[in-house]
């Protein structure tokens, strides 16, 4: 029950630190307008018929590349959620406050992820419903929607994991950003277009090419299933979140 009581208590803590700090609420102001925008772009195109093909099309379909912009962007506040602590000295407080450790480690996920996987989807239904309001022929079916907004808790939650343990594991919220970045984005396509089948299929099992692989359902290969994309990103968050973990666990949090 004492654990119990110091878990309590210390997601309640992370909760506040997250929402009252100032960068939380930029990025996710910035992250709505832009997720908004594209929904809304995505939604006009569709009602001049400019949206693509595909047979039982509904207005989730259309939205379902706003998931990728909602991955970078809710990565990146996992990032500058976890390792602003050590940028700013405040981890030294945090952890006199909770000592435990493995206590911290599972709230701090916990919040963040939380967090993070409630917004994707309140964000990706909004851009689906500017879709559907501008488009009269694609509805909002339940069946899609579902399938969607689960797909969106996997990458959602899957990707700010890894940027909790990015930034645990950095202790640097520039490191954290970078790696992210690195991981998402940059070498999925440096290495996926280089003419060596090593690199190539090094860049199919990266996270980026994963949340591809999950939005879009389809991959570099056509042999790269959505199944393995899902599993990809959680490989990928339970390494970063075990190497972030072991170091927040093991070593000084001043050094």
């Amino acid at each position: 029950m004492t654990v119990l009581r110091t878990f309590g208590r210390t997601v309640a803590a992370e909760w506040l630190r997250l929402v009252t700090v100032r960068s939380t609420w930029v990025l996710l102001v910035l992250l709505a307008l832009a997720v908004t925008a594209l929904g809304a772009l995505a939604g006009y195109d569709a009602a001049q018929g400019a949206g693509f093909d595909a047979p039982a099309r509904t207005a989730w379909d259309d939205a379902r590349f706003t998931l990728l912009f909602l991955l970078f962007g809710l990565v990146a506040l996992s990032c500058v959620a976890t390792a602003s602590d050590y940028g700013t000295g405040g981890i030294v407080p945090t952890l006199q406050w909770t000592p435990r450790r493995g206590v911290l480690l599972a709230a701090r996920t916990v919040v963040v992820a939380g967090v993070s996987v409630l917004v994707g989807m309140l964000l990706l239904t909004v851009a689906a419903a500017l879709v559907a309001v501008q488009a009269d022929g694609l509805g909002l079916s339940p069946d899609v929607g579902a399938s969607t907004l689960g797909d969106t808790a996997l990458v959602v939650g899957s990707g700010t994991v890894m940027g909790v343990g990015l930034g645990l594991l950095t202790r640097s919220t520039a490191g954290a950003l970078v790696t992210a970045i690195g991981l998402l984005v940059v070498l999925p396509l440096v290495l996926g277009n280089l003419p060596y089948e090593t690199l190539r299929t090094l860049a199919e099992h990266l996270p980026g090419t994963g949340a591809v692989v999950v939005v879009f359902g389809e991959g570099p290969s056509p042999e790269t299933t959505a199944a393995q994309g899902r599993l990809t990103l959680l490989a990928w968050a339970a390494g970063t979140l075990l190497l972030g973990g072991l170091r927040l666990l093991r070593t000084d949090a001043t050094r």
